[in-house]
């Protein structure tokens, strides 16, 4: 009578630990799983995050560099359209005081206008190229006035660009601080694992693998 009760008792004990072994099983498989799943999205965050960053460093590149040509070249024409004025401005004054001196020439030369007429013609000629000269010197004018505008469109432009940049930086950083929530959740998750194999083992161990040996009663 005691053999059998403690035979009984004995599988009892046996089905118990199997079953515990069998629900340790399901865990690990649970739990595997679910790391696995941790580990694909950590991957694909991480992929996520170094395609946004890359993305974000070739536009603010790209954009840096737009911006950059534009200004020199804008620069270069400002200061070809500065040159050129001057140069102009120069050639007025020169012709100004020319065309003065050549109506002094002509007021006194009224009494000999047979003689001067090619004078005349050459006085002509040069007021004509005054005329085209200072139009010329006012389209000038124009442009340069237009570039100085461009000019600061494009610095306000850059303002905007560095406004976006701090935005696309403080995004990273919220990408960064959700990456290190995933990391740590996962270090988490093999830790758990760990300690469920290590009780698995334990159990498997500890798990009675023979029957009892009858006694005499």
């Amino acid at each position: 009578m005691h053999t059998r009760t403690a035979l009984h008792n004995e599988s009892i004990a046996r089905h118990t630990a199997e079953q515990k072994v069998v629900d340790l099983k399901d865990r690990l498989v649970e739990n595997d799983e679910h790391r696995q799943s941790l580990e694909e999205k950590h991957t694909h965050a991480r992929e996520a995050l170094d395609h946004y960053r890359q993305s974000v460093k070739e536009q603010r590149d790209q954009d840096q560099r737009r911006h950059e040509q534009q200004v020199q070249q804008l620069q270069a024409e400002a200061r070809q359209l500065q040159q050129s004025l001057v140069v102009k401005q120069d050639d007025i004054t020169r012709l100004n005081q020319e065309g003065a001196r050549l109506v002094a020439d002509l007021s006194h030369a009224q009494k000999a206008l047979y003689d001067q007429q090619s004078l005349g013609q050459q006085l002509a000629q040069q007021i004509s190229m005054l005329q085209d000269t200072a139009q010329q010197a006012k389209v000038q004018a124009v442009q340069l006035a237009a570039a100085e505008a461009r000019t600061q469109e494009l610095a306000e432009g850059a303002q905007g660009a560095a406004k976006s940049a701090e935005a696309y930086a403080a995004m990273v950083r919220e990408l960064e601080l959700a990456l290190a929530a995933a990391q740590a959740t996962l270090a988490s998750q093999h830790e758990v694992s760990s300690e469920l194999r290590a009780h698995l083992a334990s159990w498997e161990h500890k798990a009675p693998g023979k029957p009892v040996s009858p006694t005499k009663s």
